[in-house]
């Protein structure tokens, strides 16, 4: 375990690999933290009639706060399941998932949601804006679903959109900006609710390699800032961007590669 002397609570540091909690000082006494993600033993059959689908068949695995991580695998490889399932848009048939140390197993399709908002910032292939509404303005949804009242959901949209390099944009629609600024509004979007995972699947999947790059960089940024990052990809060079890469096939996890500059710092 490690002692972090920052007390941001995504301040991450340098841990070994077999801790499955970390410490950071809070000023008084160590605060002793579950990983962000933390998957035992998770199955997810598929029923139609007397036909059975397993997949993901029985997947282990911890994440930490402020990590990158890839998941990377080919089409029908259960990645798209396990994402399902990091995202909470669905459960598992039988096994554990907590984030952030809660348990959302077995939670109704209420509870799902209310985790989905508050804990969790998607960035999709597909970038999911709203067409009518300026950048600002799809970047403040979350907060609108969360309650947040408007004058604070403009102040934090503002906010986040700066954060990614978009101050300039933010009363432009999708249809008047690129395809790598309107990821980066889906990125801001995915910031606004401060969550405590990025999951990000596909993400440059629809873009030229110049935006892709420059999306990977935010992403590399984001998580250089201490963000926890999942990252679904089928693309070896886009996994490449993470700290530590996971393969998945056939619903199982065959290994994990750590890359080359978090290698050498443990």
């Amino acid at each position: 375990m490690t002692t972090s002397d920052h007390t941001d609570h995504r301040s991450h540091g340098s841990h070994a690999d077999t801790a499955e909690v970390w410490m950071e000082n809070t000023g008084t006494y160590p605060l002793v933290r579950p990983p962000v993600i933390d998957a035992d033993e998770v199955w997810k059959t598929y029923r139609n009639g007397s036909l059975e689908v397993d997949a993901l068949r029985g997947v282990s695995f911890k994440i930490r706060s402020g990590e990158y991580v890839a998941v990377m695998g080919p089409s029908g490889s259960g990645k798209s399941t396990l994402m399902h399932i990091l995202g909470c848009l669905d459960v598992p048939t039988s096994g554990t998932f907590h984030l952030a140390g809660e348990d959302v197993s077995t939670m109704s399709e209420e509870e799902l949601a209310h985790v989905r908002n508050r804990r969790i910032g998607f960035v999709f292939q597909q970038f999911n804006l709203l067409a009518s509404m300026p950048a600002w303005r799809n970047v403040e949804l979350p907060l609108l679903y969360a309650g947040v009242d408007r004058p604070e959901r403009k102040r934090r949209a503002l906010e986040a959109l700066d954060r990614v390099g978009l101050e300039s944009r933010v009363d432009h629609r999708p249809g008047e900006l690129s395809g790598g600024q309107q990821q980066r509004v889906a990125m801001a979007r995915a910031l606004v609710t401060d969550p405590d995972l990025i999951l990000a699947d596909e993400p440059t999947g629809n873009l030229d390699s110049v935006s892709a790059n420059d999306v990977l960089g935010l992403l590399d940024e984001l998580h250089r800032s201490g963000r926890t990052i999942v990252l679904i990809t089928h693309e070896a060079d886009v996994a490449q961007a993470a700290e530590r890469t996971m393969r998945i096939r056939d619903g199982q996890i065959l290994g994990e590669q750590l890359a080359d500059s978090a290698a050498a710092s443990r």
